[in-house]
């Protein structure tokens, strides 16, 4: 009651379209809140938010942060069929502001190459700050020089895939790294030459 149907905005979000002169009269009395037209009542939406619930807390839960909303959806079909939650950012900004509201994510997934905040800005944050310094993240981008590599190594990335890149690495990696395994090694500091 109230709602007429739903829309998907830019950014992937799914926002309901509401009926205002029904809700107008809903308000007023002039129409009743008919239980019975429910798609679902009230038990069987009950015991679904309860299986929701215990879902997610048994699922990873994966941020995955790039500029193209097709690149961010299919690493988001990819990760729910095999089993993860998702969680999506636009940029290495929207994706900072998300992981320092406390965001309870396992695992991320960035490109390099965004505007506002890049990957690499993204990473430095995080390896500067006490709480999300040890949460693994991998660099997904079309960049593969060694010099980007060995930088993205330095400042904590566990991960480093380019570009196009197959489902099955992606998946292994990401199981891999939640198991507390650095995929690429932080290069050696260079002594006085």
């Amino acid at each position: 009651t109230g709602i007429t149907g739903a829309t998907v905005m830019g950014d992937g979000r799914i926002v309901p379209i509401a009926d205002v002169l029904e809700l107008i009269d809903l308000s007023m009395g002039r129409v009743r809140h008919d239980s019975s037209n429910l798609l679902w009542n009230a038990e069987e939406l009950a015991a679904q938010e309860v299986g929701f619930a215990e879902e997610e807390k048994a699922e990873p839960l994966v941020l995955i942060v790039d500029d193209s909303i097709t690149v961010r959806e299919l690493l988001s079909m990819t990760f729910k069929k095999s089993g993860y939650r998702v969680e999506q950012a636009r940029d290495g900004q929207e994706a900072w502001e998300k992981l320092r509201s406390g965001l309870p994510c396992e695992l991320v997934f960035c490109d390099m190459e965004m505007p506002r905040m890049n990957g690499m800005e993204l990473l430095e944050r995080m390896y500067h700050d006490e709480y999300l310094s040890d949460l693994p993240i991998a660099m997904l981008t079309s960049r593969t020089a060694e010099k980007m590599k060995r930088k993205a190594a330095d400042l904590g990335a566990r991960g480093y895939f380019t570009k196009p890149y197959l489902e099955e690495v992606l998946l292994d990696a990401a199981a891999r790294m939640l198991n507390g395994e650095v995929l690429m090694a932080a290069s050696e500091p260079v002594g006085s030459e």
